[in-house]
């Protein structure tokens, strides 16, 4: 059978809280008790004193008569027993008993303490009453002269009754001490297992794979801080499997794409090549052409291949080597590139500058790779007599290079996926154009590698801009 951990951190808590009261309730009702006794004492110390103090001339005088009516009178008031010894121990006066049928008291404990040392007390069985006692007993002189003994005694029985009393009030007092403890021992268990049930649900449900729920856990203390590492576990798990997914659903339509980019070429060498085994190599003319054709595919093919090695290259972590490149001299070399595209399109490109140093540390030609794409791009897909328009800028320690066209541009909903590979927005029209559908992939991997940014801003039949920034070293 399991227990749940608030029983067990109640009982613990229950027991320590037990222990401890029941040990300082047996301390305390000790203390007490000898309080207790110990003004009882006095009581019966003072009324003896001042039974002495009344006494006394009696005693000198030898007055036994007067001694005997006013004890009773005495003891009535006081509500004690009072008993008048002369100095050989007879008695005077007893106010529960005639004086005349009481042995002489000059052995009993309370009045040779008395006579030695001026109070004398002792708890003992009388003999006179037949049941227990409590006396004291006071030493009465005149001068140096002893004149005899005044004794107070009351029944043990009244002495217990209110140490009875005494133990009746710390009993109720344990059993609230207990029960408050009990209470509070529930309420810090409650606080500690309350946190570690919730956090094995949120662990639990994690296991099971829903990362949403979170502990509310507050404060400053270990458990607050294992419930904001369980939801910070919860939230990275989230974001890693959510990656993950990512990741299978980028690389099964990767293994598509490929598998589509490699199959259309291929298909197409296939049929030209069964046409020629099937007799048109022998028709010169048709088969100059199916040889172009299959030319053409090949090269498809190279490129296709040649792009994924870029980006496996690149996807690997390779490592750069950097030197310093002036960017702008970079940016004109690969426009100058561009001539015959741009005089067949009939482009008006253009390169602007805002700041005079453009110079970064970076790899010459994969940066080269970055900016042929993307110039490309804009010839491609910008009709004929467009506008093209690069700017740089130079601030701080970034440059920033921005390609703007006035093209057909992307809708918003493909913006994000359009640095994904093979991810076309038009896929009849890129394949028409000659794409492979990884440049943008490869132009975003080397502005990565060289801890750059790269971002696109389209609007659809208005143009496109894409923003390159590099740091300076």
């Amino acid at each position: 059978m399991r227990v749940r951990i608030i029983w067990k951190l109640f009982a613990a808590f229950a027991f320590l809280t037990i222990v401890t009261v029941v040990i300082l309730s047996s301390f305390l009702v000790i203390r007490l008790r000898s309080n207790v006794e110990s003004k009882i004492s006095q009581r019966l110390q003072s009324n003896a004193i001042l039974a002495g103090e009344i006494f006394k001339k009696a005693m000198l005088e030898g007055d036994t008569a007067y001694i005997q009516r006013e004890v009773k009178e005495l003891a009535k008031n006081l509500n004690l027993r009072i008993t008048i010894i002369d100095k050989q121990g007879t008695v005077l006066a007893d106010s529960e008993k005639e004086a005349l049928s009481m042995e002489n008291h000059r052995e009993r404990p309370e009045f040779v303490e008395a006579v030695e040392k001026g109070i004398g007390e002792s708890t003992r069985f009388s003999q006179t009453l037949d049941y227990p006692m409590k006396y004291v007993a006071v030493r009465v002189t005149d001068g140096d002269e002893v004149v005899g003994v005044v004794r107070i005694a009351v029944p043990e029985s009244e002495v217990q009754l209110e140490l009875h009393q005494l133990y009746r009030a710390a009993t109720i007092g344990v059993i609230a001490a207990i029960f408050i403890a009990g209470v509070i021992a529930y309420v810090m268990a409650s606080g500690i297992s309350t946190p570690i049930r919730q956090m094995k649900e949120i662990a639990d449900a994690i296991a099971k794979g829903q990362f949403d729920k979170r502990t509310s856990i507050r404060g400053e203390d270990e458990l607050a801080e294992l419930a904001q590492s369980l939801n910070a576990m919860s939230d990275e798990l989230k974001l890693k499997i959510e990656r993950l997914k990512y990741l299978d659903n980028v690389r099964t339509d990767f293994v598509a794409n490929v598998s589509h980019e490699l199959k259309t070429p291929l298909t197409s060498i296939r049929g030209f090549v069964e046409t020629l085994e099937d007799g048109a190599i022998n028709d010169s003319s048709n088969a100059r052409r199916f040889l172009a054709i299959i030319k053409k595919h090949a090269q498809r093919l190279g490129n296709i291949i040649d792009d994924l090695l870029r980006l496996s290259e690149l996807e690997s972590g390779v490592v750069i080597e950097k030197a310093e490149l002036d960017l702008k001299g970079l940016i004109e070399e690969v426009v100058m590139g561009f001539g015959h595209a741009l005089t067949v399109k009939r482009h008006n490109l253009s390169v602007e500058t805002t700041g005079g140093d453009f110079t970064i540390r970076g790899d010459r030609d994969k940066l080269e790779q970055v900016f042929v794409n993307l110039i490309d791009n804009a010839i491609k897909y910008t009709k004929d007599g467009g506008r093209i328009e690069i700017q740089l800028t130079g601030a701080g320690d970034f440059v920033t290079v921005t390609v703007e066209d006035n093209g057909i541009g992307i809708p918003k909903e493909d913006i994000e996926r359009v640095f994904e590979r093979f991810y076309r927005v038009d896929k009849a029209r890129s394949r028409e154009l000659g794409g492979t559908g990884l440049g943008l992939s490869i132009a975003k991997h080397i502005v990565l590698v060289h801890n750059g940014e790269i971002s696109i801003e389209s609007e659809v039949n208005k143009g496109t801009k894409v923003f390159v920034t590099l740091p300076r070293k």
